[in-house]
């Protein structure tokens, strides 16, 4: 027994009662530090945008407005009677936010922080309805306050905002020629391109779904619109469409055609004035 006693070492197992010590006591301050959080009235509401889109369908005074028109006030309420979940799922119901974080500081302050999306195109279907896609295919309502500055696609497109969003497809169905892909998908695929390339984003000011399926692009410089045809191939297109403006533009002059056709593989078809 006094051998067992003396292989002891009591330095290690202080050492290991010492920290087992304070993690015990950091558990019980936490949890009595979260519980009188919970009794305290809410002392403010702080409300956030973190984006850094540029855009103004929702500003963080009307985030408060939406929280007290869908929730009630808040203010002075213990926070353990705000529901937090709750609040999340009321930002997430607008159409403009694409997520939120609702969460209480030690001062007692409820904190809401919300994203915006980030529209791509605004659509105006053959119905003469408009509304924006986002970068994530997603519908959304025009605003009567904000008007985002976005290439247009207007003609033959007959989805409609109830739908929610656009269908993507697999890069299999994409490649599958005998594939129908939407024409609203399409519009996606090409106003995701334009924006991701600043040259682009700055020429090309509107899209144009005709009668057969093909787009047209009319750009903001130069008197000619640009058919596309769909979007299979678009890298491959745009990189046509701008060696032709370096190369034959720049050189011949940007009013010289009425038509400037990609459709064709391996080359661009012009028609002249």
């Amino acid at each position: 027994m006094n051998k067992l006693f003396s292989t002891i070492d009591w330095r290690k197992t202080g050492k290991t009662a010492g920290w087992m010590a304070l993690v015990l006591l950091f558990f019980v301050t936490v949890g009595f530090t979260d519980s009188r959080m919970r009794e305290l009235p809410c002392a403010g509401l702080e409300t956030t945008v973190l984006d850094t889109s540029g855009h103004d369908f929702i500003d963080a005074q009307g985030i408060g407005q939406l929280v007290l028109d869908k929730y009630g006030e808040v203010v002075g309420k213990p926070l353990s009677a705000i529901n937090m979940a709750l609040l999340e799922k009321i930002m997430l119901n607008n159409p403009f936010i694409e997520s939120a974080r609702v969460f209480s500081t030690i001062d007692g302050k409820l904190h809401i922080e919300v994203v915006q999306r980030d529209p791509i195109v605004r659509v105006i279907n053959f119905r003469d309805e408009s509304f924006y896609m986002d970068g994530n295919g997603v519908y959304m309502p025009v605003s009567e306050n904000y008007t985002a500055r976005v290439p247009v696609a207007n003609g033959f497109i007959f989805n409609r905002e109830a739908e929610g969003n656009v269908r993507a497809y697999s890069d299999e169905e994409l490649n599958d020629t005998t594939v129908a892909v939407s024409r609203a998908y399409q519009v996606f695929q090409v106003a995701e391109y334009i924006r991701q390339h600043e040259f682009w984003n700055s020429q090309i000011e509107q899209i144009y779904m005709n009668l057969n399926g093909d787009m047209e692009l009319i750009p903001r410089v130069g008197e000619h619109k640009i058919v596309f045809g769909d979007s299979r191939d678009l890298k491959i297109k745009f990189e046509k469409l701008y060696l032709f403006y370096q190369e034959g533009l720049n050189n011949t002059g940007w009013n010289k055609y009425t038509t400037i056709n990609l459709k064709y593989q391996n080359q661009v078809v012009c028609t002249k004035k």
